[in-house]
């Protein structure tokens, strides 16, 4: 039976398979064993082999134990009111998954402000999605604004700090590529220029204002044409985070794959109603 038991444990080390469901697949290993232990106690007992079979009870209790902590926290989601060993181990190691995750929670919302700011403060109220679309050249200033910031350590490129496994997770719960570009990054400078012999509202991004690039081009505002939107609304660019390029996926036994692919920008307008007047003359040149 523990050959059994042992030949699934080293089987399931062979496939990329996700943690949590790793856990909950350990759980039931654990169950089956629990099963055939309190078989092999009551044998014991039966044929009066007291200390072996006290010495078996105990064990039986204490794997009961931790298969039902195990099975309420990964098939539950939640932790048992009977968990009386994980406060005692946290205090023992000092490691505490809560305030790990309020760090994170509160990295993250920084991040968000500093993103928020980085071409002004907005209110929610007052924006929305923009979809962008990017042709050829503008990839090309795009890629190279992108190599560019990472060399000088303004953009950073490290999967978000995840290693091989973690990596491999996020892509079973996910089904898409780890980035190699850490999330939520803002060029140190960008802006919205709208081209009046092209009619499209372009987005440039740089270093500076000097050194900037034309990388995209809107082409909605939420559902609705950028002509009309343009034609209706002021249009300020509130914020634009790089996504894409290279990315990594599964490969074998635990290890992952680099592929190259392209760069993508994830664009927030701010909007402000124009007057009468100004909309009529704007829908008109938008008609020309």
């Amino acid at each position: 039976m523990f050959s059994f038991l042992d030949m699934i444990n080293h089987s399931l080390g062979y496939f990329n398979i996700n943690t949590k469901l790793k856990n909950k697949i350990y759980t039931v290993v654990a169950l089956l064993g629990d099963f055939y232990l309190i078989y092999v106690t009551y044998r014991l007992l039966a044929n009066h082999v007291w200390l072996r079979g006290f010495l078996y009870c105990l064990a039986v209790i204490l794997i009961t134990y931790y298969v039902y902590l195990n099975a309420v926290y990964y098939f539950l989601e939640r932790t048992s009111r009977l968990d009386v060993l994980s406060p005692w181990l946290v205090k023992i190691t000092g490691y505490d998954q809560s305030n790990e995750n309020r760090a994170q929670t509160r990295s993250e919302q920084a991040a968000a402000v500093i993103n928020n700011q980085a071409n002004g403060y907005f209110t929610d109220s007052n924006l929305i999605a923009a979809e962008v679309s990017i042709s050829g050249e503008e990839q090309q200033n795009l890629r190279h604004l992108v190599d560019q910031l990472v060399e000088q350590g303004i953009f950073v490129a490290d999967y978000d700090g995840k290693d091989s496994t973690q990596i491999i997770d996020e892509y079973n719960q996910t089904h898409e590529p780890v980035n190699a570009l850490n999330k939520n990054q803002t060029p140190p400078y960008f802006d919205l220029v709208h081209d009046e012999l092209g009619h499209r509202l372009e987005i440039y991004a740089g270093l500076n204002q000097m050194e900037r690039v034309r990388v995209g081009h809107i082409t909605k505002v939420g559902l609705t044409d950028v002509h009309a939107a343009h034609a209706r609304y002021r249009l300020y660019l509130a914020n634009v985070y790089v996504t894409g390029g290279p990315h990594k996926i599964p490969g074998r036994r635990g290890t992952t794959i680099l592929t190259d692919g392209d760069f993508g920008l994830v664009a927030h307008v701010a909007y402000k109603t124009r007057d009468r007047e100004e909309s009529t003359r704007r829908r008109r040149r938008s008609e020309i």
